[in-house]
């Protein structure tokens, strides 16, 4: 949709110039909105956001519980045996079913408002200007009216019209498809046609600021914006399976057609048990006999209710909700996740590249060092100067011009309520200025050539005493090759091949301090009367060095430790940074990174081809000087090797390697919406060490999600042979459809839960990582649910056949009540078994998860309930069972676990290293 085609609908300030707009909306152009006024259009044209897909009512996700095909069946056999006379067992079927719709409702609850959380979460924010203070606000409150700023990397929060714009372009192809940047300008009216000029001065919601910065009152917000009638990505983007989740719908599948096959043989055997047990009288009349229906009912329920057992319905919510909880618990230790399958590819992670300032370091720039031509003095702590100008013999004039340059060519600026605002390195130059040269100048700025990432360099225009004069700052070696004299000590003179080489050489020593280097220049321009071409051609040429300052941002002090947890994690690491080489070494060997001597900066990267970059790539830990584009070039690089790459990055030119990294990493504090828009993942300290422990936790959630799968395939395995081998070779199966669908609820709800929340093995971060080819149900695994399932079945059989008729007098509903609680209680003790793989179940950590335990004791406290009083004793067929009955539960239960432990321990013992190694 273009946004010229809505014209004929745009309200009236869209055909106004921006001063005339705001005044319509009745607003001060400068001071914005009062806080009351704001709140008062807020309660009235609503918050602004996009009415994405409608939250699903809780009756209807109650509901949904039971759209399965599996229910219906049961639910039709259920009437069916009400009509043949098996009214209770009927209604005590449904209640159970009934329970177990409330587990899954409240799992799924949980789930829908985790999610919901997250969303709030990610929300983005906007900078806004009420009462005439500049304040950061979410950017659902803005209403038509409030003054809102826009930097490059920016998503535009709103619809509105530009009282300002500095060399701004915008992305509008979410709108228009168009793939280059629209220029955007605050005088629209010069335009050659109105829709041309309504265009230039109007920016649109969902927009991203590509280059420049702008100032605009806010015209339309929520739906009414263009974008109103584009979707909410987000939700979209929540609402797909995981890959993960999408591999249990297929197993799912399977074994339904699996257990479907067993069902079948079951009920055939259980009509010809029944038909031979009836008189000798013919077909006909069998088919027509009371009896004979209520056998095949009771067949029927027999089938149906193992199937229904047998399939785990329950594990996508089972897997959502332990996704869901692991994304909380990374928001909790500032890790924002996006999206779910991000957490599923955590735990796979092997390679980080990372950014230096703000996620190694603590983005806490302050100067300590300046050059001033060739004179060099170092800054106190506390910013000092007066002892260091008499010390040094510093011209104090030069000095004052490199710190004005500083303040000048600078987008920082303090708010009326004293707040610095703005990017850290700019803030620490603005601070400097004001410390060490209180008097200085402020010119103001008639025109600029913004920074960006591949230039690495900002130049600015002003107007000084009726003169115009170009300032820029950037990197020293960029800086340099631009200039043709220098200010030393009150004379410009030119630059010579040895002051070149020797500023080199100052600058080459500040950084391998480990010091930041900005290089500052200026150019008068010709006389006023005539116009100023503002491009990079005409601006940056002839310049005049003026000086060097050196700006520290010192390493966070856990970010050694989080590394040094890296390497023993198998996980390695690269810093990928836009600083100067020898900047990046200093830090690199301070934090442990760097164990050779090679540093990779962006000439070289260009110099290497793609086959060079990839025989390369896993042995360089620091990139220097690089631009967004080499950043695309490590992860395919790095990817081509088969690593699963996590990326850090905060710019708009950053958002093509998020994308294209397994794991993309934006910036929460100082990233670009369109960063944080591209991104898997969000820091919201922007601290290396959440990306550690986030990946920790990724561990964690994956480990549990495969206790809690191999858990229930292995506990219905158990459940469907028990079923089968007894309608097999005896009258009739074992176990009563009532009895099985209340072992599904006792042992598949709360122990299942409970894993799924199990904290994370001591040495999760003490392997490689895992192998993202390995589906959670590998053949390996498979054949591990396999054989589990058998050997509880073979125990509880045992029981059933060879010990239980001994030690009840031949009764079978004690007979049927001795293997009815031995599977309960040996899938309650087998679920202890999967909290780890390397130590036995009966070792003290295995009670570290109190609600395994609780879990434990309340489904034994459930399943004594059917057992002993006398109304549920009738309706479960049960009877109570004798300490000498008890003693034979728990030896079949204890016994099961105890084969399923040593053969653990042995698999785990034939192959103690393969999951470890270190990354260097």
């Amino acid at each position: 949709m273009s946004p010229a085609a809505t014209d004929t609908t745009s309200p009236a300030w869209h055909t106004l110039p921006a001063s005339e707009a705001a005044g319509t909306l009745g607003t001060d152009p400068v001071a914005g909105l009062t806080n009351a006024e704001a709140q008062q259009r807020l309660s009235t044209v609503g918050p602004n956001r996009l009415s994405g897909k409608a939250r699903t009512p809780a009756w209807r996700l109650f509901l949904s519980q039971y759209q399965d095909f599996m229910i219906y069946v049961l639910v039709v056999a259920v009437v069916i045996a009400a009509f043949e006379g098996q009214v209770a067992e009927s209604i005590a079927i449904l209640a159970i079913l009934l329970l177990n719709g409330v587990l899954g409702f409240v799992q799924e609850y949980r789930a829908q408002h985790a999610l919901e959380a997250l969303q709030e979460l990610s929300a983005p924010a906007a900078t806004v200007i009420r009462d005439g203070v500049e304040r950061q606000l979410p950017a659902e409150e803005l209403v038509p009216g409030d003054i809102v700023l826009l930097e490059a990397g920016d998503k535009v929060p709103a619809d509105g019209r530009l009282l300002e714009a500095v060399a701004l372009r915008i992305g509008e192809s979410a709108l228009t498809g168009e793939s280059q940047p629209s220029s955007k300008d605050a005088e629209y009216l010069s335009a050659p046609d109105a829709a041309l000029g309504d265009r230039l001065g109007t920016v649109f919601a969902g927009t991203a600021v590509t280059v420049g910065r702008g100032r605009l009152v806010v015209t339309s917000t929520g739906n009414s914006t263009e974008m109103g009638a584009i979707a909410n990505l987000l939700a979209q983007t929540e609402d797909e399976s995981t890959p993960l989740q999408k591999t249990l719908n297929t197993v799912g599948k399977r074994i339904a057609l699996i257990v479907l096959a067993i069902a079948a043989v079951v009920f055939v055997e259980e009509a010809i048990v029944a038909w031979r047990s009836l008189s000798e009288s013919g077909l006909a009349s069998a088919f027509g006999d009371p009896a004979f229906r209520s056998a095949l009912t009771a067949g029927l329920l027999v089938t149906i209710s193992l199937a229904v057992a047998a399939i785990p319905e329950g594990l996508p919510a089972i897997v959502t909700v332990a996704l869901s909880l692991g994304v909380r618990r990374m928001a909790e230790h500032h890790a924002i996740v996006r999206k779910l399958h991000a957490v599923e590819t955590l735990g796979s992670t092997s390679f980080i590249c990372s950014d230096k300032t703000g996620t190694l370091t603590r983005n806490e720039m302050s100067v300590r060092r300046i050059v001033v031509g060739t004179d060099v003095a170092a800054v106190a702590a506390d910013a000092s100067l007066e002892p260091l100008v008499e010390d040094l013999d510093l011209d104090l004039d030069d000095l004052a011009l490199l710190l004005e340059i500083a303040a000048a060519n600078n987008d920082a600026h303090i708010t009326a309520a004293g707040e610095l605002v703005g990017d850290p390195t700019e803030t620490a130059l603005l601070v400097a200025a004001q410390q060490l040269a209180p008097d200085h100048l402020q010119p103001p700025r008639i025109a600029e050539v913004p920074f960006d990432s591949e230039r690495k360099r900002m130049t600015t225009v002003h107007e000084v005493d009726g003169s115009r004069v170009a300032l820029m700052k950037g990197g020293a070696d960029v800086v340099l090759a631009l200039c043709t004299h220098a200010l030393m000590r009150g004379r410009i003179v030119p630059i010579t091949e040895d002051l070149h080489a020797e500023i080199r050489a100052l600058n080459a020593e500040l950084a391998a301090s480990g010091f930041r280097t900005l290089a500052f220049a200026m150019r008068a321009l010709p006389d006023s009367a005539e116009p100023i071409e503002v491009t990079a051609e005409a601006l940056e040429r002839d310049l005049t060095y003026v000086g060097i300052l050196g700006l520290t941002d010192p390493p966070r002090a856990e970010v050694p430790a989080a590394i040094a947890e890296c390497h023993s994690a198998g996980i390695q690491v690269a810093m990928v940074t836009g600083d100067h080489a020898l900047t990046a070494r200093a830090i690199a060997s301070e934090i442990g990174l760097l164990d050779t001597d090679r540093v990779v900066s962006g000439p070289e990267l260009e110099a290497m081809s793609d086959d060079d970059l990839y025989a390369a790539v896993e042995s360089i830990r620091v990139y220097a000087r690089v631009n967004p584009a080499h950043k695309l070039r490590i992860v395919d690089a790095l990817k081509r090797h088969g690593h699963i790459v996590a990326m850090t990055g905060d710019g708009v030119n950053d958002a093509p390697a998020l994308k294209r990294a397994d794991i993309g990493v934006a910036m929460g504090l100082v990233g670009t919406d369109v960063a944080r828009e591209a991104a898997d993942m969000v820091l919201a300290d922007d601290n290396f060490a959440t990306i550690v422990h986030a990946i920790e936790q990724g561990r964690a959630v994956f480990d549990n999600l495969r206790k809690v799968i191999l858990f229930l395939l292995s506990c219905n395995v158990s459940e469907v042979l028990v079923v089968f081998l007894t309608a097999l070779f005896s009258p009739a199966a074992a176990l009563l459809p009532l009895q099985i669908l209340w072992i599904n609820l006792v042992t598949d709800g709360l122990p299942a839960l409970a894993l799924g929340v199990d904290p994370k093995d001591p040495d999760v971060m003490g392997r490689a990582p895992r192998d993202p080819g390995e589906s959670i149900l590998s053949r390996k695994n498979q054949l591990t649910i396999a054989w589990q399932g058998l050997v509880m079945a073979a125990s509880a059989l045992t029981l059933y056949y060879g010990v239980a008729p001994f030690m009840s007098g031949a009764s079978p509903d004690a007979n049927r009540t001795v293997l009815f609680t031995a599977l309960v209680l040996m899938q309650l003790l087998h679920a202890f078994g999967f909290r780890s793989e390397r130590t036995t179940v009966w070792h003290p950590r295995s009670l570290e998860n109190r609600w395994l335990s609780l879990s434990l004791l309340g489904s034994m406290a459930l399943q004594a309930l059917v057992i002993y009083p006398p109304p549920f004793q009738r309706l479960f067929h049960t009877a109570p069972l004798s300490l000498a009955q008890w003693a034979g539960v728990a030896g079949a239960a204890i016994l099961a676990v105890a084969v399923i432990d040593v053969a653990k321990l042995a698999t785990a013992r034939r192959a103690p290293n393969r999951r470890r190694r270190t990354a260097r």
